[in-house]
């Protein structure tokens, strides 16, 4: 079930990544951003909500988690989760080389936009400390709530790469979808295959 699931998860990337090169999303991406109201506090709170998924973030997090947690392997399993997070991005920007929307910028970005870095990883780190905590709490409300507060997080920085000007909709869509499977296919690796937690 978990292969079928990546396999899909990885199909569907490709045929959206088909999508984009063709032109064939230009309008819905118009229209969505179009459909914003960019004002007043939102571009404040977007801005810190970005924050939470940036590169700088991640590094001084995972530096914490070996100060803080008592479980290395833990630190280091999530340390390794996002340094291939951040290769497959890399490598995959530089496949695809699609230049970032002609909007207005409220931050600075720099590089392509094809899939969007800030997706990938939120979905890549948040969603592996919900299935961490998922797999380590046995109140299934706790299990709820933590699921919808770590999926509405991750759809708010995608939705803010969009509302900040420097990613397309669709850039987060193929974000969430590649991110996903890396996910899937990492903590079947780390939980099922090697059982190091």
């Amino acid at each position: 079930m978990i292969i079928i699931s990546f396999l899909i998860l990885i199909i569907s990337f490709i045929i959206w990544s088909y999508l984009i090169i063709n032109n064939k999303l230009k309008s819905d991406d118009e229209k969505f951003y179009n459909s914003l109201k960019i004002e007043g506090f939102r571009i404040n709170f977007y801005k810190i909500i970005t924050n939470l998924a940036n590169t700088k973030f991640f590094i001084i997090v995972c530096l914490l988690l070996f100060i803080i947690l008592n479980n290395k392997t833990l630190a280091i399993i999530i340390s390794i989760l996002m340094i291939i997070n951040a290769l497959i991005v890399f490598i995959l920007k530089h496949i695809f080389k699609r230049e970032r929307p002609n909007k207005k910028r409220l931050v600075i970005e720099k590089g392509y936009s094809y899939p969007s870095g800030h997706t990938v990883s939120s979905v890549s780190f948040y969603g592996f400390i919900l299935v961490y905590l998922i797999l380590n709490i046995y109140s299934l409300p706790i299990k709820i709530l933590l699921f919808i507060i770590i999926a509405s997080l991750i759809y708010l920085i995608g939705y803010s790469r969009v509302f900040l000007g420097v990613h397309y909709f669709s850039d987060i869509v193929g974000g969430i979808l590649i991110g996903s499977a890396y996910l899937l296919i990492y903590t079947y690796i780390i939980f099922n295959i090697l059982n190091l937690i």
